[in-house]
Protein backbone atom coordinates (compact mmCIF):
# COMPACT_ATOMS: atom_id res chain seq x y z
CA UNK A 1 0.00 0.00 0.00
CA UNK A 2 1.30 3.45 -0.78
CA UNK A 3 0.36 6.63 1.09
CA UNK A 4 1.49 9.72 -0.73
CA UNK A 5 3.53 12.16 1.23
CA UNK A 6 4.96 9.24 3.21
CA UNK A 7 5.63 5.84 1.69
CA UNK A 8 4.25 3.21 4.01
CA UNK A 9 4.16 -0.49 3.30
CA UNK A 10 1.24 -2.15 5.02
CA UNK A 11 1.20 -5.94 5.40
CA UNK A 12 -1.86 -7.49 3.74
CA UNK A 13 -3.14 -8.66 7.12
CA UNK A 14 -3.32 -5.06 8.33
CA UNK A 15 -5.49 -3.81 5.50
CA UNK A 16 -9.20 -4.36 5.24
CA UNK A 17 -9.93 -6.25 2.02
CA UNK A 18 -13.24 -4.56 1.35
CA UNK A 19 -13.06 -1.92 -1.39
CA UNK A 20 -15.00 1.30 -1.49
CA UNK A 21 -18.07 1.41 -3.68
CA UNK A 22 -20.90 3.88 -4.15
CA UNK A 23 -22.60 5.40 -1.16
CA UNK A 24 -25.83 3.86 0.01
CA UNK A 25 -28.84 5.52 1.52
CA UNK A 26 -29.68 4.95 5.12
CA UNK A 27 -33.30 4.61 6.16
CA UNK A 28 -34.43 5.59 9.59
CA UNK A 29 -37.37 3.48 10.62
CA UNK A 30 -39.47 4.77 13.48
CA UNK A 31 -42.08 2.45 14.92
CA UNK A 32 -44.84 4.43 16.57
CA UNK A 33 -45.83 3.24 20.00
CA UNK A 34 -49.45 3.17 21.05
CA UNK A 35 -50.50 3.52 24.64
CA UNK A 36 -53.37 1.10 25.16
CA UNK A 37 -53.97 0.85 28.88
CA UNK A 38 -57.04 -1.26 29.62
CA UNK A 39 -59.92 0.74 31.10
CA UNK A 40 -60.70 0.07 34.74
CA UNK A 41 -64.19 -0.71 35.92
CA UNK A 42 -65.67 1.69 38.44
CA UNK A 43 -69.13 1.92 39.94
CA UNK A 44 -71.11 4.81 38.48
CA UNK A 45 -71.31 7.86 40.72
CA UNK A 46 -73.93 10.52 40.41
CA UNK A 47 -71.51 13.08 41.82
CA UNK A 48 -68.70 12.33 39.38
CA UNK A 49 -67.70 15.32 37.31
CA UNK A 50 -67.83 14.83 33.54
CA UNK A 51 -64.50 13.67 32.23
CA UNK A 52 -62.55 15.92 29.89
CA UNK A 53 -62.05 14.59 26.40
CA UNK A 54 -58.57 13.16 25.79
CA UNK A 55 -56.02 15.60 24.49
CA UNK A 56 -55.75 15.48 20.73
CA UNK A 57 -52.40 17.24 20.61
CA UNK A 58 -49.77 14.74 19.57
CA UNK A 59 -46.09 15.49 20.18
CA UNK A 60 -44.35 16.97 17.18
CA UNK A 61 -41.85 14.80 15.36
CA UNK A 62 -38.33 15.56 16.56
CA UNK A 63 -34.93 13.94 16.14
CA UNK A 64 -34.32 11.34 18.86
CA UNK A 65 -32.03 12.38 21.71
CA UNK A 66 -28.33 11.63 21.68
CA UNK A 67 -27.71 7.93 21.94
CA UNK A 68 -24.43 8.23 23.80
CA UNK A 69 -21.89 5.44 23.88
CA UNK A 70 -22.45 2.30 21.82
CA UNK A 71 -21.12 -1.13 22.72
CA UNK A 72 -17.86 -1.52 20.75
CA UNK A 73 -18.41 -5.29 20.59
CA UNK A 74 -21.25 -4.68 18.13
CA UNK A 75 -18.79 -3.08 15.71
CA UNK A 76 -16.00 -5.62 16.07
CA UNK A 77 -14.50 -7.25 12.98
CA UNK A 78 -11.23 -9.06 12.45
CA UNK A 79 -8.75 -6.20 12.61
CA UNK A 80 -10.59 -3.54 14.56
CA UNK A 81 -13.89 -1.76 15.10
CA UNK A 82 -15.55 -0.62 11.89
CA UNK A 83 -18.48 1.71 11.31
CA UNK A 84 -20.00 3.99 8.71
CA UNK A 85 -21.79 7.33 8.89
CA UNK A 86 -25.60 7.22 8.60
CA UNK A 87 -25.37 8.67 5.08
CA UNK A 88 -22.91 5.96 4.07
CA UNK A 89 -20.48 8.62 2.88
CA UNK A 90 -17.70 7.90 5.35
CA UNK A 91 -16.30 4.49 6.24
CA UNK A 92 -14.29 4.48 9.43
CA UNK A 93 -12.43 2.28 11.86
CA UNK A 94 -10.44 2.15 15.06
CA UNK A 95 -7.78 -0.41 14.18
CA UNK A 96 -6.14 -2.90 16.52
CA UNK A 97 -2.75 -2.01 15.03
CA UNK A 98 -1.90 1.43 13.61
CA UNK A 99 -0.85 1.97 10.01
CA UNK A 100 1.82 4.21 11.46
CA UNK A 101 2.17 6.22 14.65
CA UNK A 102 -0.22 8.87 13.33
CA UNK A 103 -2.90 6.64 11.83
CA UNK A 104 -4.86 4.22 13.99
CA UNK A 105 -8.38 5.68 13.93
CA UNK A 106 -9.53 7.03 10.59
CA UNK A 107 -12.25 7.65 8.03
CA UNK A 108 -12.20 7.66 4.27
CA UNK A 109 -14.68 9.08 1.78
CA UNK A 110 -15.23 12.08 -0.49
CA UNK A 111 -14.51 15.38 1.25
CA UNK A 112 -13.51 18.87 0.16
CA UNK A 113 -11.50 21.03 0.08
CA UNK A 114 -8.33 19.03 -0.43
CA UNK A 115 -5.25 20.22 1.47
CA UNK A 116 -2.33 21.33 -0.68
CA UNK A 117 -0.40 18.08 -0.23
CA UNK A 118 -3.36 15.94 -1.30
CA UNK A 119 -4.91 17.93 -4.16
CA UNK A 120 -3.80 15.58 -6.94
CA UNK A 121 -4.69 12.39 -5.11
CA UNK A 122 -8.10 13.49 -3.83
CA UNK A 123 -9.03 14.97 -7.23
CA UNK A 124 -8.28 11.71 -9.05
CA UNK A 125 -10.13 9.49 -6.58
CA UNK A 126 -12.42 11.12 -4.02
CA UNK A 127 -12.72 7.82 -2.15
CA UNK A 128 -8.96 7.84 -1.59
CA UNK A 129 -9.27 10.87 0.66
CA UNK A 130 -8.84 10.03 4.31
CA UNK A 131 -8.14 11.57 7.69
CA UNK A 132 -6.59 9.66 10.56
CA UNK A 133 -5.30 10.11 14.06
CA UNK A 134 -2.74 8.27 16.15
CA UNK A 135 -0.36 10.25 18.29
CA UNK A 136 -1.23 13.16 16.00
CA UNK A 137 -3.75 13.69 13.19
CA UNK A 138 -2.98 13.73 9.47
CA UNK A 139 -4.43 13.53 5.98
CA UNK A 140 -3.87 10.45 3.84
CA UNK A 141 -4.17 9.28 0.25
CA UNK A 142 -5.25 5.64 0.25
CA UNK A 143 -5.48 3.16 -2.62
CA UNK A 144 -7.28 0.51 -0.57
CA UNK A 145 -10.12 0.29 1.93
CA UNK A 146 -7.91 0.59 4.99
CA UNK A 147 -10.72 1.85 7.22
CA UNK A 148 -13.45 -0.13 5.45
CA UNK A 149 -15.05 -3.03 7.27
CA UNK A 150 -16.43 -6.19 5.76
CA UNK A 151 -19.96 -6.25 4.33
CA UNK A 152 -22.71 -6.96 6.83
CA UNK A 153 -26.33 -8.08 6.67
CA UNK A 154 -25.70 -10.13 3.54
CA UNK A 155 -24.79 -7.09 1.46
CA UNK A 156 -21.76 -6.65 -0.76
CA UNK A 157 -20.83 -3.13 0.29
CA UNK A 158 -18.18 -2.80 2.96
CA UNK A 159 -18.32 -0.39 5.82
CA UNK A 160 -19.54 -2.10 8.96
CA UNK A 161 -22.52 -1.10 11.08
CA UNK A 162 -23.97 2.40 11.04
CA UNK A 163 -22.94 4.66 13.92
CA UNK A 164 -26.13 6.72 14.39
CA UNK A 165 -26.14 10.49 14.70
CA UNK A 166 -25.51 11.41 18.31
CA UNK A 167 -23.67 8.19 19.08
CA UNK A 168 -20.00 7.61 19.83
CA UNK A 169 -17.70 4.63 20.09
CA UNK A 170 -14.63 4.45 22.34
CA UNK A 171 -11.86 1.89 22.02
CA UNK A 172 -8.70 2.39 24.05
CA UNK A 173 -7.71 6.07 23.88
CA UNK A 174 -9.76 6.74 20.74
CA UNK A 175 -13.31 8.07 20.57
CA UNK A 176 -15.23 8.59 17.33
CA UNK A 177 -18.56 10.44 17.26
CA UNK A 178 -21.20 10.67 14.56
CA UNK A 179 -23.13 13.90 13.97
CA UNK A 180 -24.98 15.62 11.16
CA UNK A 181 -21.95 17.85 10.60
CA UNK A 182 -19.62 14.89 10.10
CA UNK A 183 -17.55 12.31 11.95
CA UNK A 184 -15.03 13.34 14.59
CA UNK A 185 -12.33 11.05 15.98
CA UNK A 186 -10.06 12.03 18.85
CA UNK A 187 -7.12 10.56 20.70
CA UNK A 188 -8.39 11.26 24.21
CA UNK A 189 -4.91 10.99 25.71
CA UNK A 190 -3.36 13.67 23.47
CA UNK A 191 -6.37 15.77 22.42
CA UNK A 192 -5.45 15.42 18.75
CA UNK A 193 -8.01 14.38 16.18
CA UNK A 194 -9.93 15.19 13.03
CA UNK A 195 -13.37 16.05 11.71
CA UNK A 196 -14.54 14.97 8.27
CA UNK A 197 -17.66 15.90 6.29
CA UNK A 198 -18.59 16.23 2.62
CA UNK A 199 -17.69 19.91 2.39
CA UNK A 200 -15.17 20.31 5.19
CA UNK A 201 -12.32 18.53 6.88
CA UNK A 202 -9.83 19.50 9.53
CA UNK A 203 -7.18 18.07 11.79
CA UNK A 204 -6.41 19.37 15.26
Amino acid sequence: MQIRGARIVVPPCAVALALLTGCGDDKDTATPTTSSAAPTSAAPSSSAAPTAPPSSSAPTTTRPPALGEVDPAQYRQQMGYYFQSPSGTFLCAILDQPIDENAQAGCQGPTTPAPADQKDCWAKNPNASSLAVGKRARTLCLNQGVFVGEPIDGGNRGGGRVLPYGASITVGPFTCSSAENGVTCTNDSTGNGFQIAREMNRTF
